[in-house]
This record gives structure tokens, sequence and C-alpha cells, in this order.
């Protein structure tokens, strides 16, 4: 019954034009990655750095190449592993297999509505600029889209006026507490969105020197740089030179009272980032 409500949300959704955030687009964008996490050829591609299928992620916003892009780089031993930001706070995430040998913390400001306690996870609500954790303590940590929003406002996440900061640097601060919690030759699996340089209020868009400064701060041993960006064709492998002058959907970051009643529809489609970094830090 559940499977067939999906699919006619979704079918719904296609006829509507597929708009970004728009009805229906949640479920189509869960449905997606699901589908991504679980085939194994698409995986291969992501993996190897091959070329993704033309329209892959069409309308679609970064999580679809970010999710499938952190599966390929998780360490498939039993592990400690980190959540800082809450990105995988979602069933369809928590389900997939590669977390059953794994002990997962997950990190946030304050407490969500998803909470996967029966799932032995670990939840602490604290601060990326101070992690209550001991040195050396995880072999990996998953940052997904969240050192972007360090030191700014961050009101829709917790309901405080004083998480409303302009503290644009203290990023680097996350940046050396991540590097203090990981284990010797452990990793740091980053991503932030990339392309010109804009600080939207709640978030900041990475350029290249922004990247390279939190790259920095960790002083890894070894370094992977992966560069995603979105078109009309959907979503790709790209370089650090074709996404530099990609702008972010700057709209979707306004405060809920500002927000048009219809979001405006982009040319390109777009959702959110038209670029986005992945980089494997290993201490």
């Amino acid at each position: 019954m559940r499977e067939k409500a999906t699919k006619l949300i979704i079918k719904k959704y296609i006829e509507a034009g597929q708009i970004p955030w728009y009805p229906g687009y949640l479920v189509y964008r869960q449905q997606l990655i699901s589908e991504t996490l679980s085939n194994s050829d698409l995986m291969s591609k992501f993996q190897l750095n091959q070329s993704l299928p033309s329209g892959y992620g069409y309308g679609v916003d970064e999580r679809c190449v970010e999710y499938p892009w952190l599966f390929c780089q998780l360490n498939h031993n039993s592990e400690s592993i980190l959540d800082a930001g809450s990105a995988l706070n979602h069933d369809f995430i928590l389900e997939q297999p590669i977390w059953q040998n794994k002990k997962l913390h997950i990190l946030t400001l304050s407490p969500e509505f998803n909470c996967h306690w029966k799932r032995g996870i670990s939840y602490l609500f604290e601060d990326l600029r101070s992690i209550p954790i001991q040195d050396n303590y995880y072999d990996q940590i998953a940052c997904i889209s969240t050192l972007e929003h360090i030191g700014l406002d961050n009101r829709q996440f917790t309901g405080k006026d004083t998480d409303k900061q302009k503290k644009s640097q203290d990023f680097l601060l996350a940046i050396q507490e991540m590097h203090r919690v990981i284990k010797a030759c452990g990793s740091l699996l980053l991503t932030v969105p990339f392309g010109k340089y804009s600080n939207l209020g709640t978030q900041q868009v990475f350029d290249d020197n922004l990247l390279e400064q939190a790259i920095s701060a960790f002083n890894p041993s070894d370094i992977t740089r992966t560069f995603f960006s979105y078109t009309q064709k959907g979503w790709q492998f790209s370089s650090v030179e074709q996404c530099k002058k990609c702008e972010y959907v700057d709209w979707i970051m306004l405060p809920e009272e500002k927000r048009p009643n219809k979001f405006p529809v982009q040319l390109d489609n777009a959702a959110a980032a038209r670029a986005v970094a992945c980089v494997k830090l290993v201490k």
C-alpha cells in the first residue's frame, strides 16, 4: 500500500513539471537516492569516477551525488563513525546494510523529529566547534553539507536567537575539532556547496580559496578531491575549473517568512547548489 502511494505521489510530481521543492519533491528525491544506493552498476560509476547517466538527478539537489559519494568512501569493517551535522539521520539512509557493524554517533545542535536510538545510534546535541569527545576516537567522520553553516545564522535548526551569528571563519574551528577526534590514519569525508563565493546569512558557498583553507586547517596526510556540477542534463563529475562560476539557488536559504508562495523555477531547474566539492582527508 505504501509503495503504491509513493508511486502515485512521484507520478503526480513528474506530471506537474518536476519542479524542485514543489509537493512530491522530497519523496521523489528519496526514491532516487535509495535506488542509486542499491544499484551496483551506478554505484560503481561513483566509485570509479565514471560518467553518470545523462539526466541523472535532473531537478534534484546535491544530496543525490553527496550520499552515493559518501557510501563509496565508507569503510566496510566495523568502526566508530561520527555524523557531524546529522545528514544521515533518515530512515532511507540508516536502513542501508553498511551501518549494521558500525557504532554511529550523530552530532547536531538540537533534537530533531527523527530519532533512531532503537538502532543503537547515539545523539550528541552539541556544537562542532567544541566536540565533547576524547582525542583520536573516531575512525571516520562524515560531514555532509554542514561546514558551510558553522558560525552563521542557525536559528532554523535551533529556534534560538543566540544562534544568529556572523562568524564566517569559524568553520576552521570545526575542522580542527574534527581532526582532533579522528584516529591516526582515519578520514574526514567532507562535502560543501561549491562555486562562486556567496554568504547567504545561513550558509556560505565555498570557493576554491575557502575550500583550501579548510583542507589546510586539517593538515591531511592524504587528500582526494572530487567535484560534481549540475546542468540541464543533471549531475555529472566535474573539475574545479568547471565549477568555479557555479551559483547557488539563493532563494532557498531565505527565512521561511520571506520565501515566495511559489518557489521561482530556474531555467536549468536547479534545486540548490549547482556544484559540490567532496573531499576525503586522511589524518
